[in-house]
């Protein structure tokens, strides 16, 4: 085998085992994360850790697969492992990613849902009024009566 292949399977494999730890944290952190009410919470292979457990082993799986290409030596054999190794590591990386938002979404909600908000109708607008560091702040939002393509469609059909 090529040593540049070689060098390739290493540094695959050092990426993946430090995204593979990492990925199995994060599951784990999401998972016990306190969201509220948890006796009405069902675990099941939906839940953060199982799926993350499941995405790590399919994850290994192409791996094996990945490396099994490469070690054929022919040119099927090389396209297939080289793409399926480059498939992989971009889908740990999305995994990676997609996890550190939704850790961040939930640390965040959990700090809004301290912050008192009222809110406001008039005819046509909403006011949100909250109230952060002792300083209120005001959010308005103009509210239309027709849906949003009824009004893209009638401003492209507009003449001028």
């Amino acid at each position: 085998m090529n040593e540049i292949y070689l060098l390739l399977l290493a540094i695959v494999g050092v990426f993946s085992v430090g995204c593979s730890i990492g990925l199995l944290g994060l599951g784990t952190m999401i998972d016990r994360y306190p969201v509220g009410d948890e006796s009405r919470r069902e675990r099941s292979l939906a839940s953060p850790i199982e799926s993350t457990r499941i995405a790590v082993v399919l994850f290994w799986t192409l791996f094996v697969i990945g490396v099994w290409g490469i070690s054929l030596e022919t040119r099927f054999g090389l396209i297939l492992g080289i793409t399926t190794l480059f498939a992989i590591c971009l889908f740990m990386f999305t995994a990676l990613a997609f996890s550190f938002a939704v850790l961040s979404t939930m640390r965040q909600k959990k700090r809004r849902s301290d912050i008192p908000v009222v809110q406001v109708r008039t005819e046509d607008e909403v006011i949100a009024i909250t109230q952060s560091a002792g300083k209120p702040s005001v959010v308005s939002r103009k509210r239309y009566d027709k849906p949003v393509p009824a009004i893209m469609l009638g401003a492209m059909l507009k003449k001028e």
